[in-house]
């Protein structure tokens, strides 16, 4: 296999969002009359909103006044790189690998975290919500950022930290790669079988350099 690009996931992967999320989410869920349990969150997380409503009993009557909501609840300032995750890709992009990210966040949350992040610095293409009819797992996404990227599923390898993502790149037969983060359990991403599994994104450096012998 020659790597010719690496697709990554945003949240809890490259970013932690957590912290806003959660809080964000309890806040809403709260003038439903919903108290949110972070442990069944983080055993219920899915890159799909809609799937993250019915796990917790929201009624799907009000699932887009949620969407409305979430802008005004959620606190972008709060979202920050993950640890080692600038050095991932500025370790990528130096050796001119396309880098691209598949989202379940907005146009609206990327603009928004933009001033505080600058992801325009790595990021070569992105697929968003907005951007994909069907969510995560169904490999639509993945299928729109390979051919943005204008790459074969055989020179990406595909980086996530939920059973989706991993389901996500196998369908395709890429090679996958799970991140422990704060939205799920090292068990879940497990269940999946991805082809590589690491508890942070040191590690996931230290591979990188491991497989290309530099």
């Amino acid at each position: 296999m020659e790597l010719k690009g690496v697709i990554f996931d945003w949240d809890g992967t490259l970013v932690d969002s957590f912290p806003a999320c959660i809080k964000a989410t309890k806040e809403i869920f709260s003038l439903y009359g919903i108290d949110l349990d972070e442990q069944k969150y983080r055993e219920n997380f899915s890159p799909n909103w809609y799937e993250i409503y019915r796990n917790h009993g929201v009624p799907e009557e009000y699932w887009k006044d949620i969407d409305l909501m979430w802008k005004d609840y959620f606190d972008y300032s709060l979202v920050r790189w993950r640890e080692g995750a600038e050095e991932n890709l500025s370790f990528l992009k130096k050796l001119n690998l396309k880098i691209g990210v598949v989202t379940a966040s907005t146009k609206k949350d990327i603009e928004e975290e933009s001033p505080y992040l600058h992801p325009e610095r790595y990021i070569d293409e992105w697929i968003l919500w907005e951007d994909s009819e069907k969510p995560k797992p169904d490999p639509l996404p993945l299928m729109k950022i390979l051919q943005k990227l204008r790459l074969s599923p055989y020179d990406v390898v595909y980086v996530g930290d939920s059973p989706q993502d991993i389901i996500m790149g196998k369908t395709l037969k890429i090679i996958t790669i799970g991140v422990d983060s704060s939205f799920t359990t090292p068990d879940r991403i497990n269940s999946a079988n991805p082809n590589f599994h690491f508890s942070n994104l040191w590690d996931l450096l230290k591979f990188w350099k491991d497989l290309l012998n530099l």
